[in-house]
């Protein structure tokens, strides 16, 4: 099975050829952005500000694009942040 790749700036998704080489351009294929010009200048520049592997970052891309693997979601059960706890009495009481 191929894999899929997205572009860490436009994130498109794309299928380079499985050499990773484009045979009549002459160009090699990343697995971090897209065949635009613009696309390869921006994450070029990103990726040597993080400095991580653009394998990592592309196994980052497609994790969260939801293509590899599951995405990361929030832990069920948790509350939101400003909410009173539940008191302990649970109800009302009389105030006399």
């Amino acid at each position: 099975m191929r894999t899929v790749y997205v572009c860490l700036n436009c994130a498109c998704f794309y299928l380079p050829p499985e050499s990773m080489t484009y045979p009549r351009l002459d160009y090699q294929a990343s697995p971090v952005h897209c065949s635009l010009p613009e696309c390869r200048s921006a994450v070029e520049d990103a990726v040597a500000r993080v400095g991580v592997p653009e394998d990592v970052m592309a196994r980052w891309a497609r994790r969260a694009a939801g293509v590899d693997g599951e995405p990361r979601r929030p832990r069920p059960g948790r509350r939101a942040r400003g909410r009173r706890p539940a008191s302990a009495a649970g109800g009302r009481s009389k105030l006399l």
